[in-house]
């Protein structure tokens, strides 16, 4: 189905505010590749800024587009709804269409309506959304070259060349940060005689003595460490000692500050 004039004009204002903004953007990304269970969800307009961050629009101009059955798709660490002015007038009930942590903006304005609320997405979901914002730039430099425009075609191009750069930078710094992840794993190991350790399970550990010391009960609770349930040492008195650090798991269990 061609686009509606409206819809075209909101593309274009989000193009300007890229090119504004000096980020990487594009129309129609395709999410993801087949071959890793993804590649059938497009999202209408994705960008990229410097740093990485990523920022994923659906646009829909009509009451019949916003309630349709189309997959609306939020990878982004930011997400927004864009509407017409029309649309946004209507005051329709946003929740029962987007999550709450999904912002809307209004008209060719891009006027923010709602703050969109910054999401946690894995890695993995980042490099996706580098390897399908690249393809879908390169693309669209195609059908530009295939139409003859040599200045939309050279603009797309030097967009392309600097998210290619941009996306070896950003491998490169991954794979350091992977090979420290495991040398740290390896040598733990071996040094505290623990084949069974990994980061992944301290970090989970790390997060449940913090949601216990948020609720002041990583201290002794009967006499019992709260982490390993075991009692606390008795001195020469016969006294329990209740020390900062658990005497069997080597627990904290300073109260915060």
């Amino acid at each position: 189905m061609p686009k509606t004039k409206e819809t075209l004009d909101l593309e274009k204002a989000l193009e300007e505010r890229s090119r504004k903004k000096r980020e990487y953007g594009c129309t129609e990304v395709t999410i993801g590749f087949h071959a890793k269970g993804h590649g059938d969800e497009i999202v209408d307009y994705l960008s990229m800024d410097s740093n990485g961050i990523f920022q994923c629009y659906e646009l829909k101009v009509t009451l019949s587009d916003l309630k349709s059955d189309a997959r609306k798709s939020w990878y982004g660490d930011y997400n927004y709804l864009v509407v017409s002015e029309s649309l946004y007038a209507r005051n329709p009930a946003w929740g029962n269409y987007i999550p709450p942590y999904v912002g809307i903006l209004s008209g060719t304005a891009l006027k923010v309506r709602r703050q969109a609320k910054k999401k946690t997405i894995p890695e993995e979901t980042r490099n996706m959304l580098k390897d399908s914002l690249i393809r879908s730039v390169f693309w669209k430099m195609e059908q530009y070259k295939d139409a003859g425009d040599l200045s939309v075609m050279k603009d797309l191009e030097k967009q392309l060349s600097d998210l290619q750069q941009e996306y070896a930078s950003f491998k490169k710094e991954q794979d350091d940060i992977l090979w420290t992840y495991k040398d740290y794993e390896f040598y733990y190991q071996k040094n505290h005689q623990n084949p069974s350790f990994s980061i992944a399970s301290q970090a989970k550990q790390e997060r449940k003595e913090y949601a216990l010391r948020q609720e002041g009960k990583m201290q002794y609770e009967n006499n019992l460490c709260p982490i390993c349930g075991k009692p606390a040492l008795f001195d020469e008195k016969g006294k329990q000692v209740f020390t900062r650090f658990c005497p069997y798991c080597g627990a904290d269990l300073k109260p915060l500050e």
